[in-house]
């Protein structure tokens, strides 16, 4: 169920993301998404031959940084830039889960921790969407399997530990990326096995609400 899931969102978002990618190179309107963080590059290797679609792929791709210092669950630093993964949205630090009795975590930090683990494992490419100015930048990230790449969101997600990303209007900014959550959550994997977690897109709507209402 999970690889059909992860091949289903991913073909879904190689189809709906990869052509807005290459859009998004040439427009001048910067997207409505969060700041991202900094990592040390790695030596360049040969990217996926082709996406998950079976189309080759039209955009560069480089390893992701042996060494990062990572902001989020969903952003890092390299070279003094701050990155973040299109689409994504990782549970907030100042936000608490509680593990079991009497442990309670910061679920921001938890999400960091596991994010790091997961990258380590799946040692994806990535290449930027958007320079949103010169110290901050949007990416995509696929993780491979022979030829076939996979999206890292996507892979993140159906792990239980990102989310489907909206935008200021409160509209999926990658809908495919919801199959995957919803997935996840019936299986009541990662973050979703507690059942306060705290989900992120929640919190914020809450807080954009507050501060309206002011």
């Amino acid at each position: 169920m999970f690889i059909a899931t992860v091949a289903f969102s991913g073909f879904y978002g190689a189809m709906y993301l990869m052509p807005e990618v290459i859009a998004e190179r040439s427009a001048k309107a910067p997207l409505n998404v969060p700041p991202v963080v900094q990592v040390q590059a790695a030596p360049k290797q040969t990217p996926p031959a082709s996406t998950q679609s079976g189309t080759r792929q039209q955009a560069d791709f480089t390893p992701f940084p042996a060494t990062a210092q990572f902001e989020s669950g969903d952003t890092w630093i390299s070279n003094g830039r701050r990155y973040r993964l299109y689409g994504l949205q990782t549970c907030l630090r100042g936000t608490n889960v509680t593990l079991s009795a009497g442990v309670v975590r910061d679920c921001g930090e938890l999400n960091l921790i596991m994010a790091q683990a997961l990258i380590r494992d799946t040692k994806p490419v990535c290449t930027t969407v958007k320079d949103l100015d010169e110290n901050n930048a949007v990416v995509v990230c696929q993780t491979t399997t022979g030829e076939i790449a996979y999206d890292l969101a996507t892979y993140m997600i159906a792990q239980g530990w990102g989310f489907a990303a909206v935008d200021g209007a409160g509209q999926l900014i990658v809908p495919g990326y919801r199959v995957a959550e919803e997935t996840a959550r019936a299986a009541r994997t990662g973050l979703w096995a507690y059942s306060d977690m705290p989900h992120p897109i929640s919190v914020l709507m809450q807080q954009q609400q507050a501060q309206q209402g002011q």
